[in-house]
């Protein structure tokens, strides 16, 4: 298993019509996320405007949830209307052809992902385990402090909230401990896999 620690300095932070988005991982590395040249992206984005519209990408699909505030989105599609009003870590799984209008100021996390691939993203709370899977690509995004301690390994890795760990390249299936000193039930780490 091949294992990436990405700090916030590595990130690269952009401007968009909502705001700032900050790209924490792009597959393949070499891809461009403007020109649509990638297979799947993960972000986090700074939503200042109450009311704004999300960026057209046909031929993606999307997760979204925002990490602080109420978001309601509204995604037009070809014959339908959808509203989704999502409380904080909610996440909502919608199409990049859709037209989506965004009501609400918040730091959203974002996956986005071509079709021949499966994407999922969810949030873990402290002293959770992770079931890795073989062939499956994982990016965990650290909320809070962590300590992520594999079953089959006596090394612990530390990640500073903010921080990235992506694994990749899973031979066989392994456990993931997730600790953090976070008192509270918030969680503390974002899990994104794909497929």
């Amino acid at each position: 298993m091949k294992k990436k620690i990405i700090s916030q300095a590595s990130y690269k932070v952009s401007k968009w019509s909502g705001g700032e988005t900050t790209e924490v991982f792009l597959y393949p590395p070499e891809g461009h996320y403007a020109l649509d040249e990638f297979d799947y992206r993960v972000s986090t984005a700074k939503v200042e405007l109450a009311e704004s519209t999300f960026s057209s990408l046909p031929g993606y699909k999307r997760i979204i949830m925002s990490l602080d505030n109420p978001l309601e989105l509204h995604h037009k599609g070809k014959e339908s209307l959808r509203k989704e009003k999502l409380a904080p870590y909610q996440t909502d799984y919608f199409s990049g052809d859709d037209e989506t209008k965004s009501f609400g100021k918040c730091t959203d996390f974002n996956l986005i992902y071509s079709p021949k691939f499966g994407g999922e993203m969810k949030t873990k709370q402290s002293d959770e385990v992770i079931k890795l899977k073989k062939q499956v690509t994982y990016v965990l995004y650290a909320l809070k402090d962590v300590q992520i301690t594999f079953n089959q390994e006596t090394k612990t890795i530390c990640l500073e909230a903010g921080t990235s760990l992506v694994l990749e390249e899973i031979k066989e299936e392994n456990q993931v401990l997730i600790h953090s000193t976070t008192k509270n039930k918030a969680p503390v780490l974002i899990e994104i896999s794909i497929r």
